[in-house]
């Protein structure tokens, strides 16, 4: 189910035949839905190994719920719904695990496994919500959109040399700069890629002979009744305003209208075993580890990066993580973890489009909407100055912000750059320790001084 959004578009090769579920008069509303894969270099063998691969780490870095009833009905119920998925290949792994976490949230990694956390099991007030969320993630397997976005965010002569490398296939992308792993910035998704994990969702739960409405209805409660419980999961899963509007269009083209399952025994039953339970884990506040070190100094020699939409210079000391609509540049050490295996930046640069959500938006306007919304997940974010600037003749939003550091007991301060890129803005942060912020910021100058935005 990441404005973290460039471009998307995924999907993957056919197995399922519409006309093999459907009765006829049904099959040729089915066969207007286009379930496409986007542009892929790497095979379906090749998705279930990067799954695979990571998946091991996850395990070592998340708490689990281990409960044999709770799996066994999960298992059950998510292989009962991928086999309605279109595009299924019979190599999917289609494991469904439970993260024993309070927070409302689940994650798909490529090749078919799927994180549900306990808070959103709890939270479903019914089996078919739950189905609802199994379905949206299930399409983001079938869509490929982990892979896709692999494809998109490398060079395609390094993507070349990592497709070469066989049975390390997570670690060689690991060293090119895509990951993964928990918290990682590939799987947060486009709301692009969002919409079509509706989409197969949607027709998932149609096919599987749930209410198809399910879904968003899983969406509207647990943002009025949990909301400090849910900005991580519309951080991941970004709702666009029309969301409820699209997936009711595609339920029109399903078919028309017939009964459907809402619950059964299992379900409350799996809630009850849930609650029985001991309560999830505490959160812990992110820290650096005890043999972790500040990072060394930024270089003064930079070098050139050269994205799809920008070019700017950074220090040769600092590593490169791109992602679909995002890229994150910093030193050894700059990315901190917490208790439960979470990354946060520390230090360094990042940078991603936001794009308005009020049309007729100008700069000003749109980067306060921005701001606002990075309060909803920030709440000590403060701005301290904000001014006009010009980028090499486009003009620009530069704010300073304070904030909490995920360096424990620190305070930060970010440099936020903001700038016009077609329909969408283009935003720099630079961030670092309020402590350190001083010396980091000749190198923070000549970085936004060394931007370049694309025609």
């Amino acid at each position: 189910m990441q404005d973290r959004n460039l471009a998307s578009g995924t999907l993957a090769p056919a197995l399922l035949l519409a006309t093999l579920v459907l009765s006829p008069a049904l099959a040729p509303a089915v066969e207007r839905l286009d379930f496409k894969p986007g542009f892929n270099l790497f095979s379906t063998q090749q998705d279930v190994q990067v799954g695979k691969e990571n998946s091991a780490q996850i395990d070592k870095q998340l708490p689990l719920v281990n409960d044999p009833e709770v799996l066994r009905y999960l298992n059950a119920l998510g292989k009962k719904l991928v086999a309605f998925a279109p595009n299924n290949q019979p190599e999917y792994a289609w494991q469904f695990k439970v993260v024993n976490s309070a927070d409302i949230n689940a994650f798909a990694l490529p090749g078919g496994y799927i994180y549900v956390n306990r808070g959103a099991i709890d939270a479903a007030e019914n089996e078919a919500q739950l189905a609802g969320v199994i379905s949206h993630e299930s399409g983001h397997v079938v869509m490929r959109h982990g892979t896709h976005m692999a494809t998109q965010a490398i060079p395609f002569e390094l993507l070349m040399g990592v497709m070469g490398q066989g049975q390390t296939l997570a670690g060689q992308l690991a060293r090119a700069g895509i990951g993964f792993g928990v918290n990682s910035i590939m799987l947060h998704n486009s709301r692009n890629a969002e919409s079509q994990a509706d989409e197969v969702g949607t027709y998932i739960l149609y096919q599987a002979g749930y209410d198809p409405h399910a879904m968003v209805q899983f969406f509207q409660i647990i943002e009025k009744k949990y909301p400090q419980r849910t900005l991580q999961f519309f951080s991941d899963h970004p709702n666009p305003e029309n969301r409820i509007k699209d997936v009711d269009a595609e339920i029109r083209k399903l078919g028309p209208a017939r009964e459907v399952n809402t619950d059964n025994a299992g379900f409350e039953r799996v809630k009850g075993q849930l609650a029985a339970l001991p309560p999830p884990p505490q959160k812990g506040a992110p820290k650096i580890e005890a043999a972790q070190k500040p990072p060394p100094p930024p270089s003064a020699n930079l070098i050139r990066y050269d994205g799809k939409v920008f070019a700017l210079e950074y220090p040769d000391n600092w590593q490169v993580e791109r992602g679909e609509g995002s890229v994150t540049l910093y030193p050894p050490g700059g990315m901190v973890s917490g208790a439960e295996g979470e990354t946060a930046q520390a230090y360094g640069t990042a940078v991603s489009l936001y794009s308005p959500q009020h049309e007729n938006w100008g700069l000003v306007d749109g980067t306060q909407e921005l701001l606002e919304s990075m309060r909803q997940s920030n709440p000590q974010l403060q701005v301290v100055q904000q001014s006009g600037i010009n980028l090499r003749g486009n003009p620009a939003v530069s704010v300073l912000l304070q904030n909490d550091s995920p360096i424990v007991g620190q305070r930060e301060m970010d440099h936020l750059v903001a700038v016009r890129q077609g329909t969408s803005i283009l935003t720099f942060i630079f961030i670092a320790p309020a402590g350190a912020f001083e010396s980091y910021s000749p190198t923070f100058d000549r970085m936004v001084q060394s931007i370049e935005l694309a025609p």
